[in-house]
């Protein structure tokens, strides 16, 4: 059986029933909010135990999918000042996701009061989180410095919210989101069996 680590944002968006169950069949870290948390914890984690599988799961806002939506990103790209810039990075292919699922990891939440500069240039994307990216450069950092294998990297994400500021009660859509992110951890964990 593959060993599988897997990396949310914040306990609120698994809950402790869904935490309990899937901790049976994986390790459970929370990386915190952002890329450089989310890179720092990332490599903490894999310091501590060898993984075949990753996968990193949570809530994400989207322009094109409506609220509860799965999304398994294919290609991530990194946000903020490194799109549309002298400082560009190119967008990373993963070997698991929807081929035509994108995803883009910024370190600003996208709503109401971000310029519609930015947001034409993210309009391309399916959804945006702020870990995604750092994940997976941190899996490839510690393969390179490890020299050790890359573990499978599996994305998972479902819609919280339109990227437009309507938010609302925050707490009440992560309980509302969290049987459907729960269902398809489970799906995924399955399949890798």
């Amino acid at each position: 059986m593959k060993s599988i680590l897997l990396l949310v944002a914040l306990p609120a968006e698994l809950g402790e029933d869904a935490a309990a169950a899937l901790s049976q069949h994986c390790d459970i870290r929370y990386v915190g909010i952002g890329k450089i948390e989310a890179f720092e914890a990332t490599l903490s984690a894999l310091s501590q135990g060898s993984y075949d599988v990753v996968i990193n799961a949570g809530t994400t806002g989207s322009f094109r999918h409506p609220f509860a939506t799965v999304l398994y990103p294919s290609r991530i790209a990194q946000g903020d000042a490194f799109i549309g810039s002298d400082f560009a990075t190119g967008v990373e292919q993963l070997t698991t996701g929807n081929a035509d699922t994108a995803i883009l990891s910024g370190d600003n939440f996208i709503g109401e009061d971000t310029p519609e500069a930015y947001k034409r240039l993210i309009a391309d994307y399916d959804c945006m989180d702020m870990e995604s990216y750092a994940i997976l450069r941190a899996l490839r950092y510690h393969a390179a410095t490890t020299n050790s294998a890359e573990a499978e990297f599996h994305v998972i994400k479902v819609v919280s919210d339109g990227a437009d500021g309507s938010i609302g009660d925050w707490a009440a859509r992560l309980v509302a989101l969290r049987p459907t992110l729960h269902k398809a951890i489970e799906q995924c964990i399955d399949e890798l069996k």
